[in-house]
């Protein structure tokens, strides 16, 4: 099996409203999918951990829908802090199984391997969060199927980057019991996010953790605990490949695309 993880791809169809994305941001998002849609083998899946556009109209998710085209597989999304919870519902309505409520979290399946989506965004802010009946939500996920193997799919991470401006608007409100639920597993657990705009991986609370970068701009790396918030840097664009076989073997690997 073969996952693709993508991440922050902030398209927009008339101005951006991050400052930091490159104007040719559409344009970078289709040179990504191309490579993805071209890929032999052929991938089984596309993951996208969020910020899928960057001011959530329908004029964003229109030009979003032309930019994913291309790809035959399943694209599997959650929100990030610049969608739009009911744009993107209306986008993927009846492509995802998006649960009851206000919340676009759901379940889905790659053969043995369990997709459980979050979704963390707090509308009008940058950082996020998960309320207590999301948690209940995921303890009862994780609880019904204590041996399979799960990737959690979430737009802000709930493990630190070690970037100190970048962490304090990830994942806020409910990390620490978020951390406790993965903590008491004892399944294969996989935590994917986005956000940072940096290419990151993990191991935290016994579970593989990794962050995507984003083709719309990538943030430069401090690790100075004092340090502002880092501006973009122009470094080579790469999205995760998550490798699968026949022996529950993950392998992951790096994908470059020149933008």
């Amino acid at each position: 099996m073969l996952i693709a993880h993508i991440s922050d791809f902030h398209v927009f169809a008339d101005a951006p409203e991050t400052p930091l994305v490159r104007p040719d941001a559409a344009e970078a998002a289709r040179k990504v999918i191309d490579d993805i849609a071209s890929h032999q083998p052929r991938f089984d899946a596309i993951l996208f951990t969020g910020d899928l556009v960057d001011c959530g109209t329908a004029a964003d998710y229109a030009l979003l829908a032309d930019i994913l085209a291309p790809l035959d597989m399943p694209v599997l999304v959650v929100p990030g802090n610049h969608d739009n919870r009911a744009g993107l519902r209306a986008a993927f309505d009846g492509i995802l199984p998006f649960g009851e409520g206000p919340y676009l979290n759901y379940e889905a399946r790659l053969g043995d391997l369990r997709i459980l989506a979050l979704d963390t965004l707090v509308e009008g802010k940058v950082h996020g969060a998960l309320d207590p009946s999301q948690l209940d939500w995921l303890a009862e996920k994780l609880t019904a199927e204590p041996t399979a193997p799960t990737v959690i799919a979430m737009h802000h991470p709930p493990f630190p980057s070690g970037i100190p401006k970048l962490d304090a608007m990830a994942l806020t409100d409910g990390c620490d019991r978020f951390g406790e639920l993965v903590a008491a597993g004892n399944a294969p657990l996989y935590i994917f996010a986005g956000h940072i705009h940096r290419p990151i991986q993990a191991v935290w609370k016994g579970a593989f953790c990794q962050i995507g970068g984003g083709p719309s701009f990538q943030h430069a790396l401090d690790l100075r605990p004092q340090a502002p918030e880092p501006g973009s840097i122009a470094e080579p664009y790469a999205y995760f490949i998550l490798r699968i076989d026949a022996q529950a073997t993950v392998t992951i690997h790096k994908r470059y695309v020149s933008l």
